[in-house]
């Protein structure tokens, strides 16, 4: 009975730390990088009447990454800039294309021009957890992600001395106090043969462990907005139709209701069917692209993640693929020649989630009143 009391407490321990995670020796900070990458120069050169060919790499700034982490590595988040077009023509500025970050199990990714949140499991941390004793001892994530791999000598980047790891034949990656600083990718001939050129680099070329991290970088708005996208199934979307109308703004039949980028919707369909969708993108050509799902028994029946419906279109949205469709199942139209507007059809049900326009992104607690 002892022996099975120690094991209880020994696996509740191991469970525990199995959470702390935290990959660096440096609580908290920021890196700036450059992710290079690199063009093919061609030419011939003639010396004393001989002439030969030869071909060079060109690295160029394709973009400018900053990185924040806090508790050690446990939580991080990235903001990603293009800089440069493909061959390294500069952009007249810096264009923010996404923002990522790493907390828990989860590596979440925002596509800025497409308006849509990825979730990737966090690979690195799950397989730490699975080998948390190896972690342990190894006192390493790269070592403990790329097993087999050891530091095989130290080079100086920013005035630290980042511990040098060949992980295959195509990538290297040095390393300071568990925050990599320089990672190159390499192109081979076939998976066991030589180097051939290098590819694209990422090299830190500035850091800050000093800085005071503002918290809610670590909270984002496309994140609290997805979570409450998805927050929202049919039972939740029966209980805001029924009895939440509060925290809804209904569509009129006539006059229709308008219509921004990242409103959440809520709608009945003409044969009944619950739904959601959010919008994605009015673009120049008033096209309106939407995410939305629909419902039956609480489980999804249909979905789309960049349904698109052109400027003054009527849709079916229990089939909306189909180009014939009878009069009496058509759902709304989308008119944006005046303002961007959904019209709801056949006296259906369309909802604005009010909420969606907010700042908390979240739904309101009922207040019961006496």
């Amino acid at each position: 009975m002892k022996k099975i009391f120690l094991f209880l407490i020994l696996s509740f321990v191991i469970s525990v730390n199995a959470q702390d995670f935290k990959p660096y020796k440096v609580e908290s900070g920021k890196i700036s990088y450059e992710n290079l990458k690199y063009s093919t120069h061609s030419g011939y050169s003639n010396k004393n009447g001989v002439e030969k060919s030869y071909s060079k790499q060109v690295p160029y700034v394709a973009e400018q990454i900053i990185y924040y982490w806090d508790e050690f590595g446990d939580i991080a988040f990235e903001e990603i800039y293009q800089v440069s077009k493909f061959g390294g023509k500069l952009l007249p500025e810096k264009v923010k294309i996404a923002e990522r970050l790493w907390v828990d199990e989860h590596r979440y990714y925002f596509n800025f021009k497409e308006n849509k949140v990825s979730d990737d499991p966090y690979y690195l941390r799950i397989k730490c957890r699975e080998h948390f004793q190896y972690y342990q001892i190894k006192n390493s994530w790269i070592e403990t992600l790329y097993m087999g791999v050891e530091k095989s000598g130290t080079i100086e980047i920013l005035g630290k001395q980042a511990d040098y790891y060949n992980i295959s034949n195509y990538q290297d990656i040095y390393a300071w106090k568990g925050l990599v600083l320089k990672d190159e990718s390499f192109s081979t001939s076939g998976s066991n043969g030589p180097r051939n050129t290098i590819e694209r680099a990422k090299i830190a070329v500035e850091i800050d462990t000093s800085l005071v991290i503002n918290k809610d970088l670590f909270n984002p708005t496309w994140l609290k907005r997805e979570k409450l996208y998805n927050s929202l199934d049919e039972n939740k979307i029966v209980e805001l139709l029924d009895g939440r109308q509060e925290v809804l703004e209904q569509a009129d039949n006539i006059e229709g209701i308008p219509l921004q980028k990242n409103d959440i919707v809520l709608f009945v369909t003409s044969k009944l069917t619950i739904g959601k969708m959010q919008v994605l993108e009015i673009d120049e050509n008033k096209q309106l692209t939407i995410k939305y799902s629909l419902y039956h028994n609480n489980n999804i029946i249909d979905w789309g993640d960049s349904f698109k419906i052109k400027n003054n279109t009527v849709v079916n949205i229990d089939k909306p693929h189909y180009k014939n469709v009878a009069t009496e199942e058509l759902d709304f139209q989308w008119s944006a020649t005046n303002n961007p507007t959904l019209f709801p059809q056949n006296n259906i049900s369309v909802f604005l989630l009010k909420s969606s326009r907010s700042k908390s992104l979240k739904i309101n607690q009922y207040n019961r009143k006496n």
